[in-house]
């Protein structure tokens, strides 16, 4: 683009390193609203299945207190990989802990049910102020 089109185009921005400086504004004003509102505003968060498994043991109840780093479930899931061009699965028991600090709401499984990966395990209230 030449200067004589430049000055003939429509824009509020002198030059495009100003709309480059105007987009990043814009993209991190976009990312401040969307943190505060998760922060202060979002009164509870459903903690989702991080992969297919069986619920073994659940380490919470309705109206607990948690806090950050607690263990909230323990989950048993298969691990694959190959090994010499084989497929092998072992059986893996893993730990759930909390993110945040919180209340739990309600439980949606009990211990010895399977599960998908993305299915809500269980409904917490956070902190206000805190990142779920």
């Amino acid at each position: 683009m030449s200067a004589e089109d430049k000055k003939k185009a429509l824009t509020v921005f002198k030059t495009d390193r100003h709309e480059d400086v105007a987009a990043c504004f814009f993209a991190g004003l976009a990312v401040v609203i969307v943190l505060s509102y998760m922060a202060f505003f979002l009164p509870s968060v459903t903690i989702k299945a991080p992969v297919d498994g069986k619920l073994t043991e659940i380490k919470v109840k309705v109206g607990d207190t948690i806090a950050e780093g607690q263990p909230l479930y323990v989950y048993e899931t298969k691990k694959k990989k190959f090994v010499q061009g084989q497929m092998q699965e072992t059986a893996v028991t893993e730990t759930f802990k909390s993110k945040t600090p919180g209340k739990v709401l309600s439980l949606k499984l009990a211990a010895g049910e399977a599960f998908k990966k993305g299915n809500g395990l269980l409904v917490v209230e956070h902190v206000k102020g805190t990142l779920p």
